[in-house]
């Protein structure tokens, strides 16, 4: 491919990479297409052409090839409307593009109309040359670029919903509260730190706060939200919200996290998907085409207490009629038989109104279950007294627990922390190391002067992020050292509701999981905290003998 001309073109040398097109898919194809090597090759060309002098190098290292909406594209765009750039030269025409109408209309329309010299290295092709038989072949190679896009995307797409239904993992980074497994990428395990966050966010979420007083709380106690935690533990992500500050929990972020069922051990991807190979725009498909996976993981909240925030994240704003609060029993009051919610009725006899509750089941169908009808004014009468004992047995232990300064869970969560603590100070001393022996590579000729600046930048960051995570497990430990943990939320709880008179939606919600209302006036209340008092109990025997009796005359 020579032509003779004494005209100087000033070219614009554009290079391409894309994984998402499949130009890296096999170890020689990356090697052929890396970006240095498109880049020497098309420098040699020009050096046997001195013709064309360099104008720019444009580079899209990273978008795919089936659209031309890309930076750098454009910026050589604007410069030949500039008047700036004459000539474009690529590897091959796969490297220009991999649609086939956009790239011949560029390549057939615009370049000629606009006077620009395009010329395909490895593909022999050079517009200047009016007879060197590629008028078919041009267009030809387009068409099995583009439909080679279009291949790959069809394979990779089958690829990963065969991966989603067989409950892999496949997204790039992990809710908060799970990370990748270190044995399979494609599996998630329990992030211990932020499952106990997570955990903390739900309960707070029982005992009636709403979303923005939790924010508020973590943000005190300095949590770290999500994206900061993330970049704490050296995965760096980049949103556009990113102010330049450390972000901050709010009710958004608090939200989330409450309504994400994958805290219950369920895998639901396939949300999104784009329509076709060219048009990347990302759309919502339709609940019953996601792929869902049951117990694909462990769960961090059981599925009661995830219901039960559900809705109370519904009836928060469900009012009573006329009335600017939600009825106190809304959500936890069940059938002791079927399960199914309680309806509440009220009726009008002798001037007054009459109000009980009955089973939803038998309401719908009379021949399936039974009425389980009981009045409200007993209903919260029995609720009220149960709820009343079960705070002073509750409290008791809370006295127990004064008669021991150290227990077991508290000595080891420190433990943990402190663990932590040392493996991110090594951490830190590794890129401290490193970032000091950045100079000496420069002073040698091994690093260039951007690079030494950019690795310097780079672990400066590094060093940041590592004294941001101990600082915060430095916290961690205080609160636990000083009995400020989250494992004492409980506690709290309890001691709220101490002189407790009158039933309330507040006591309701901090305290009770459940009421089950059975035939002839039995009901059953279930309360919260079930596994922390009766693991708080166990400690205390166990830690100290002489409270034994008192442990094991409690009802919990």
């Amino acid at each position: 491919m020579k032509a003779n001309t004494s005209k100087i073109f000033h070219a614009a040398i554009y290079l391409r990479l894309s994984k998402e097109d499949g130009d890296v898919a096999e170890g020689s194809r990356l090697e052929s297409n890396s970006i240095s090597n498109q880049k020497d090759l098309i420098m040699d060309f020009v050096g046997k052409h001195p013709e064309i002098h360099i104008h720019s190098i444009r580079v899209d290292d990273g978008y795919s090839g089936v659209n031309f909406d890309r930076p750098s594209f454009q910026q050589m765009l604007e410069d030949i409307k500039a008047g700036e750039v004459d000539c474009v030269i690529v590897k091959d025409l796969s490297r220009f593009g991999r649609n086939y109408i956009e790239a011949g209309r560029y390549i057939e329309k615009i370049f000629p109309m606009m006077g620009v010299r395009f010329i395909a290295v490895t593909d022999c092709f050079d517009s200047l040359e009016n007879n060197n038989g590629t008028e078919m072949i041009v267009p030809f190679k387009n068409l099995i670029n583009d439909a080679y896009s279009r291949d790959i995307s069809i394979k990779i797409r089958s690829n990963l919903e065969v991966k989603r239904k067989r409950g892999d993992y496949i997204g790039a980074f992990v809710t908060y509260g799970y990370q990748k497994s270190f044995e399979n990428k494609n599996k998630i395990v329990v992030d211990e730190y932020a499952a106990e966050v997570v955990k903390d966010i739900f309960r707070m979420k029982l005992l009636g706060m709403s979303q923005q007083t939790i924010a508020d709380i973590l943000n005190e106690n300095g949590v770290l939200a999500p994206l900061a935690y993330k970049n704490s533990i050296g995965i760096h992500l980049k949103t556009s919200f990113d102010m330049g500050e450390a972000p901050k929990w709010n009710y958004v972020s608090v939200t989330r996290i409450l309504k994400n069922e994958i805290y219950t051990g369920v895998l639901i991807q396939g949300r999104q998907t784009t329509p076709n190979y060219k048009v990347k725009t990302r759309v919502t498909k339709p609940e019953n085409q996601w792929v869902r996976i049951e117990d694909n993981h462990e769960a961090v909240i059981n599925r009661r207490d995830f219901d039960l925030v559900q809705e109370l994240l519904k009836l928060d704003t469900r009012c009573s009629p006329g009335e600017n609060k939600v009825y106190p029993l809304s959500g936890v009051l069940v059938c002791g038989d079927c399960l199914d919610s309680m309806v509440r009725k009220t009726v009008p006899a002798n001037g007054k109104q009459y109000v009980y509750y009955v089973c939803s089941t038998n309401k719908k169908n009379k021949n399936q279950c039974s009425p389980h009808r009981i009045s409200e004014a007993e209903l919260m009468d029995a609720v009220l007294k149960a709820i009343q004992l079960h705070v002073k047995e509750m409290l008791g232990v809370k006295n127990a627990l004064k008669m021991i300064d150290e227990l077991q869970w508290k000595q080891a969560g420190i433990e943990k922390y402190e663990e932590r603590i040392r493996r991110e100070k090594e951490n830190k001393a590794k890129i401290e190391a490193r970032k000091l022996n950045l100079y000496e590579d420069f002073k040698d000729g091994i690093l260039t002067k951007q690079e030494y600046v950019q690795m310097k930048e780079e672990y400066s960051y590094q060093v940041a992020i590592s004294e941001r995570a101990i600082s915060s497990y430095q916290h961690e430990v205080e609160l636990l050292k000083n009995n400020k943990g989250s494992r004492q939320e409980w506690i709290k709880a309890f001691k709220r509701f101490e002189n407790i008179t009158e039933l309330d939606r507040a006591a309701v919600i901090a305290l009770v999981k459940q009421v089950r209302v059975y035939d002839k006036d039995r009901i059953e209340v279930v309360f919260n905290f079930q596994e922390e008092t009766e693991r708080q109990s166990s400690l205390i025997a166990f830690a100290n003998p002489a409270c034994k009796n008192y442990v094991e005359g409690m009802v919990v």
